[in-house]
């Protein structure tokens, strides 16, 4: 199936997609190795056939450290308060994560869809201002006990989400959870 990538929107502003894998504890990381060597072959999958349908990835300097190869689309925003650091030449765009850098980046492309990738700090700052449209979590049957959140901010947030489909990805029992939100 050929999925054709948006680039512009009819809507005022874009649709910002949160990706994520999780243990059933909300672990991020397994607390010895960043990146997500261990979700699922099939977690992969959604996750890039989701990142082909979006303009631009934004993501964390640690994430982007943590990846061990380049992501599609080519585009990609990486948070950081540091200019430089291991691979930021490899990275398009480097902002300090605050919401005019990205909004003039956004119209300057005219990105229409774009991925949040995370980490933990990433998916907190676009939760708590309010930009997530769509999330897609993909539950992998394991409990870490330590390792990285999800999120650090949840309880200080009040948003109601609607489910839009549930899938079991594989016989381990991997799920995939996709919801929206309606901003008022």
């Amino acid at each position: 199936m050929i999925v054709k990538k948006e680039k512009r929107n009819s809507r005022k502003r874009p649709t910002f997609v949160l990706l994520v894998a999780i243990s059933i504890d909300g672990k991020i990381t397994n607390g010895t190795k960043e990146g997500n060597g261990w979700t699922s072959k099939e977690d992969k999958r959604i996750f890039h056939q989701e990142l082909d349908r979006c303009d631009v990835a934004v993501m964390g300097r640690k994430t982007f450290e943590a990846i061990e190869r380049p992501l599609t689309p080519r585009n990609r925003i990486v948070f950081s308060m540091q200019k430089t650091f291991s691979r930021s030449s490899e990275c398009e765009h480097v902002i300090p994560g605050d919401v005019r850098s990205l909004n003039r980046l956004i119209q300057k492309n005219a990105w229409g869809r774009i991925a949040i990738v995370g980490g933990t700090q990433v998916y907190d700052w676009f939760l708590e201002h309010d930009l997530i449209d769509e999330m897609y979590i993909t539950i992998e049957p394991v409990i870490f006990g330590s390792g990285r959140p999800f999120t650090d901010t949840y309880h200080s947030l009040q948003k109601r989400f609607t489910l839009v489909s549930s899938k079991k990805l594989n016989k381990d029992d991997t799920l995939l959870l996709h919801y929206t939100i309606t901003h008022s």
